[in-house]
This record gives C-alpha cells, structure tokens and sequence, in this order.
C-alpha cells in the first residue's frame, strides 16, 4: 500500500478552477488553480477529472478511465531511468523529448496545484524526476508521490525549475527528498566549481520548504565536519582567514560562507538566508553595533561572526533534525553511483554493463 495519506495542508480558497476535483487511481482530492487542459473536454462545470495515476492521462469519464487503467503501459514501471532506490522509495529520471505526451500530461496536472507553473507543452528540454514508492511486500505496484523538473540547459545553473509532492502525500518530508536529489546531481553534474540552486524567485510555499531544508543541510555540515571543534566562525567571501598561529591559539575554526556553500553545494546567498533563518550567529566582539546584529541575525558584508556548535546542536534538537542526510550516496544507481562502487564493480567481473 501507499504511505497513509494526509490531508493537504493547502489552505487558501482557490480561485478559477475549472477542475474541482481530481481522481488519481483511487484518491480523491480538491484542485488548488486552473490548469489548461482542453476546453472541449474540460469547462467551468467540470466537478471531477479521472487521472491515470501511472501515465497522467485524463478522462472526464469514469468507464473510459477504469479501461485505460487496466491497459496503461506504464503500470508496472515508470517511463525513463532509475537513478536512486532507497527504502522503498525511488526517483526516475525522465526526458521530456523522448516521453512527451508524459511529461505533458504530467505538467498539466501538476499545474492544478501550482500557482506560477508555466511549461505544458514544450517539455523536450527538460528533464522530470519522479518519487516512487513501492511496497516491499506488494513489489508488483508502484505509487508515483511527486516530481522535480530541470531545465537540461540552464544558464543561470538552476539544479531544479519546479516541485510538486501530490497533496495526499504532503507533510511527509518528500519534499526535501526530492530536494536533496536534485543537489546530489547538481553537485556531480558541476563543473569548474559552479554551483546551482532552485529557480527563483521561488513561491511562498517554495520559499519556506527550500529555507528549511537549507538548514537542516547547514547543520548537518557544521556538526559532521567541525564536530572536533568547540565554536565555528564564518565569514563573507572577502573575509582572509587568519594565520595559522593565530587558529592555534583559537579554540575555533575559520570559513567563509563561499565556503560552506561550495562544501554544501548551495549558492551563498542561500547559505546566509538558512544562518540567518537558524539564528545561530552571534558577533565575535561585544560592540553595540554587533550587539544589534546579533539580535537581527544580520549578517554584513565583510563582517565575521561566532556559530557555536552547541547552538547549532541545540537547533538541530528543537527541530527533531537527525544528523544523517536522508538522501543516500549508496541510493544512487547508473552514471550517478559513487565511484567506488563503480571501481567494486569493475573489479568483480569483466563484464560491462550497456
């Protein structure tokens, strides 16, 4: 079975739908916005619209619908690649050139619950991820959660253009699953050190998901890799770290923010926002001027400020942050394997693998 559903936690009134309600397999639930699907088939007085939880396809009619279901292509797997399995859970990788009636469909109705999306049909240069999630003891069924898309191409480095976990499966920390994969890939995918991050600006909804899981990647990089220091300070980019001798005398270490965001593969602005968001920088000097910074949490260009790792500890405590990144490195599969593994494989047969 599925994870237990959970009412959507989706609470403005929505307006100008012109699909009230949706069946995806056998759940029913409210639309959020408008979505563009063919006017000959859906109007204003459309009250339910029957999706393929496998492919998307769309019917207003429930018998045309149960028939599609019994013969839909893709219920045993999803089309495209899987590049990550972990407990039960799996995302595909999906070319939106190649499966374009798909990613069409898909977008269409992603589109019901997502204000600012704009890509229906010209789908061919991205790329769409799903969430999967099978059962271990009904292996033959799948259930597809929600979905990332990227652009193939991005000249501002975006590692991902929208997100979308189905509302019966929200507040289950999908989203940040999804997340995490997208700045795995980013992070292999980079090159001369460029890293990327959402498309901005990002919706209400966007803005607290990603700040959120900014943080819990922060401290989770603080407490793993300065775990052996009592405080951590860090710096703006042009901030010089200070002579060895002086770190010796120092029971903390120096980095800058460009730093973390280079070790974290996030953007720097996005590193400050989650300090900030954290509230766990505080001014290495009693002045007034810091003393004000420490209460807003401002961060000034040039400025060093003191992070405690029992602060981050406490924060990661409070917010029931497990230090452990959900995201597996031994989840990933194909061109997005570790490399050891690779090298294990390799080694173990001489065999390639097509």
């Amino acid at each position: 079975m599925a994870p237990p559903n959970n009412p959507s936690s989706h609470t403005k009134p929505p307006a100008h739908r012109n699909v009230k309600h949706v069946v995806l397999g056998d759940l029913l639930f409210k639309t959020w916005y408008q979505s563009i699907y063919p006017e000959e088939l859906v109007n204003k007085d459309t009250d339910r619209l029957y999706i393929c939880r496998w492919c998307f396809r769309y019917s207003c009619d429930a018998d045309a619908f149960a028939k599609h279901t019994q013969v839909c292509q893709h219920r045993t797997t999803p089309p495209g690649t899987k590049v990550y399995d972990h407990g039960g859970y799996a995302v595909w990788e999906v070319d939106g050139d190649k499966n374009k009636l798909y990613a069409q469909n898909l977008s269409l109705f992603a589109k019901l619950f997502l204000d600012h999306k704009s890509v229906f049909f010209d789908v061919a240069s991205f790329l769409y991820y799903l969430l999967t999630f099978t059962d271990p003891h009904d292996p033959e069924n799948y259930y597809i959660l929600g979905f990332f898309s990227k652009e193939k191409l991005s000249w501002d480095a975006n590692n991902l253009a929208c997100i979308l976990i189905f509302p019966p499966y929200q507040r289950k920390q999908l989203g940040k699953l999804l997340m995490g994969v997208s700045y795995k890939i980013s992070d292999w995918e980079k090159d001369s050190g460029l890293i990327g991050g959402p498309e901005k600006p990002l919706s209400e909804m966007g803005r607290k998901s990603y700040s959120r899981f900014w943080e819990e990647r922060i401290a989770r990089y603080l407490l793993l890799h300065t775990s052996d220091t009592e405080d951590s300070e860090y710096s703006s980019p042009q901030k010089q770290k200070p002579s060895k001798a002086s770190c010796k005398r120092q029971p903390h270490e120096v980095v800058t923010v460009q730093e973390i965001g280079l070790a974290t593969g996030m953007l720097t602005e996005d590193v400050i926002t989650a300090l900030k968001g954290m509230g766990i920088v505080e001014p290495t000097t009693p002045s007034k001027k810091r003393k004000s910074n420490q209460e807003t949490g401002e961060v000034n260009d040039g400025e060093t400020v003191m992070i405690r790792i029992s602060d981050v500890l406490e924060w990661t405590k409070a917010h029931h942050v497990t230090w452990r990144d959900p995201v597996r490195d031994e989840g990933f599969l194909g061109r997005w394997a570790p490399r050891d593994m690779h090298e294990i494989s390799d080694s173990g047969s001489d065999e390639s693998d097509e």
